[in-house]
């Protein structure tokens, strides 16, 4: 077993998916990179015309010919796509699992509808062995699940030449995509059950209690503040998971709705009566006339099918005795991908 690792780090990463502290190391020397959030939330904006003006100058400011885009099927990477020209390539992902959702298929008819030049990136769960190990040196951290898709699909980009990849990460966090966090009012204690990843309680043997992590956003009605939290606490570490899968690859990313704060109180009714993001998909009615927004698709990756048959870590910084069988396919990901990297650790892989 490697030394003395940080408890906190282990603790943070199952109930986060990464790392919260930037000066936390998993061992001396062994910090993950933190991300760039110098733009974020830096250009207000309080309408359509604003966010679609503000979009338009971001992506055009650094438009080159070696400016490619990850495209999915929902709204947020199609938004982003129209303001791109007829030939820009653009990358989508499709997991290969049986019954497992396509997004291909709508991110055709977006790459149809823009003339964009649009391939599949196909990615199996062979990927994730030959992927994750790298990513994990170059992030010195344990992994998101969509960071190896990522990486593969920007590997692809840069084959073709691609030196920018223009994504859609941050709309949802600010715009009012993450309906289910949103759906009601939290206490501290029911938000922290609701939002925790993995409960360190749970799976570790000597877990950290992370609750002061949600005390700055407690209201003093003694309700969080949930927008705020996903724009800083998750929105952060999506960010890193885009930046190394990315940057791993020799690209540059540009966010563009990183960039954006919108700085009028969302629609919480609007929201809760199902309208989840109402500005954008205002925005992409004016930009696909014709054409309604599809209904709400998550970056989902099929670890309920890949680890159903893992019996569950057996390291000894993990409880003994424990059911892992009940925790869902991507809390599996997040416990397979702690094991991973603290067997990295022990090999001495990851030093300084």
């Amino acid at each position: 077993m490697a030394g003395d690792i940080n408890p906190f780090c282990l603790s943070s990463f199952l109930a986060f998916r990464y790392v919260i502290d930037p000066a936390a190391e998993w061992l001396p020397g062994i910090c993950p990179a933190w991300p760039d959030t110098s733009d974020q939330g830096g250009i207000p904006v309080e309408t359509v015309q604003e966010i679609e003006t503000h979009l338009n100058a971001i992506v055009t400011s650094r438009l080159t010919p070696a400016t490619g885009i990850l495209l999915s099927g929902g709204i947020d990477s199609a938004i982003l796509a129209a303001f791109l020209p007829p030939g820009t390539r653009a990358y989508t992902i499709k997991f290969n699992a049986e019954a497992f959702l396509d997004e291909s298929v709508q991110a055709r008819v977006y790459a149809d509808t823009l003339g964009l030049n649009h391939s599949v990136v196909e990615i199996d769960w062979e990927d994730y062995a030959i992927f994750a190990p790298q990513l994990m040196r170059h992030k010195k951290a344990p992994l998101h699940a969509i960071e190896v898709a990522l990486h593969k699909a920007a590997l692809t980009a840069h084959t073709d030449g691609i030196d920018t990849l223009v994504v859609g990460n941050g709309a949802d966090s600010t715009f009012g995509g993450m309906d289910k966090l949103l759906s009601r009012d939290w206490t501290l204690a029911e938000f922290y059950r609701r939002y925790t990843f993995v409960d360190p309680f749970l799976a570790l043997r000597d877990p950290v209690d992370l609750h002061a992590v949600y005390e700055p956003y407690l209201r003093p009605n003694g309700l969080i503040d949930t927008q705020a939290f996903l724009k800083t606490v998750h929105g952060i570490g999506i960010i890193q998971s885009f930046e190394c899968a990315i940057h791993a690859a020799g690209l540059a990313l540009l966010e563009p709705f990183e960039s954006l704060r919108y700085t009028r109180p969302l629609d919480l009714t609007r929201i809760r009566s199902g309208d989840s993001k109402y500005l954008l998909k205002d925005l992409f009615r004016r930009q696909f006339a014709g054409m309604e927004p599809p209904e709400k698709i998550p970056f989902a990756r099929p670890m309920d099918i890949w680890l159903n048959d893992w019996p569950g870590p057996a390291r000894p910084e993990f409880k003994a005795d424990t059911d892992w069988s009940v925790f869902s396919g991507d809390q599996r990901w997040l416990l397979y991908s702690l094991e991973q990297f603290l067997d990295q650790l022990d090999a001495g892989g990851l030093d300084g």
